[in-house]
């Protein structure tokens, strides 16, 4: 069986990612990675700087930046759970701009 699965042929992660921020600016999503560090200090103080992931990633006519953490560092007894993004944002729940008329 292949590394990254698992009985059914489900896919399994390779690596403890985990999504932290999810923002219409890579600013609000940068800020965001800032609060998941403040309230895991333990966890932060052991990511090297390649474990940071920032993506830019395209939505129905622009872009949004998501932020993930690779915690193959962190001991998996010290891991935190992963929580819902901070901020949230998804482009595919986000209202319609244009005009109907």
């Amino acid at each position: 069986m292949d590394a990254t699965e698992k009985e059914g042929g489900a896919r399994r992660p390779a690596h403890p990612l985990i999504t932290v921020a999810k923002a219409q600016r890579a600013e609000d999503a940068l800020a965001g990675l800032e609060r998941w560090k403040a309230r895991h200090p333990e966890a932060a103080g052991r990511l090297a700087v390649d474990d940071v992931l920032v993506d830019s990633m395209r939505g129905r006519s622009s872009t949004w930046t998501r932020v993930r953490v690779n915690l193959r560092h962190v001991p998996e007894s010290e891991r935190p759970a992963e929580e819902a993004p901070d901020p949230d944002y998804d482009p595919w729940r986000a209202p319609n701009t244009r005009s109907s008329s």
